[in-house]
């Protein structure tokens, strides 16, 4: 199964930036790109970054190192939510009663 690539240039002309723009959040590490054969271009999720840092830089007026910031922050986040999430469901598995053969729960 292939993954879905968009290429470079669509990406830049549908999100209205240049592809040297593009090159640059490469370059910073914001995105990545990826090449398959003589194919370079973003997978979806990359493109909805893209979206992102295009949208905070041109409708937001942030400049590229808050952009950098923010995307850290909103990654630490899902990361603790994530992590909230598990343990959520650690507690949940902890607190329910115990229903095996042999179990300690009584009727009396």
């Amino acid at each position: 199964m292939t993954r879905p690539i968009i290429p470079r240039d669509d990406v830049a002309r549908e999100l209205s930036v240049s592809s040297r723009m593009l090159l640059r959040y490469e370059s910073l590490g914001l995105v990545r790109v990826v090449h398959e054969g003589e194919l370079v271009g973003y997978e979806p999720a990359q493109i909805r970054r893209l979206w992102t840092i295009v949208t905070y830089q041109r409708d937001l007026g942030i400049n590229l190192a808050g952009v950098e910031v923010i995307l850290r922050l909103r990654e630490q986040l899902a990361d603790v939510h994530r992590r909230l999430g598990g343990l959520a469901e650690e507690m949940r598995a902890a607190l329910e009663p115990d229903d095996s053969p042999g179990g300690v729960e009584s009727d009396e």
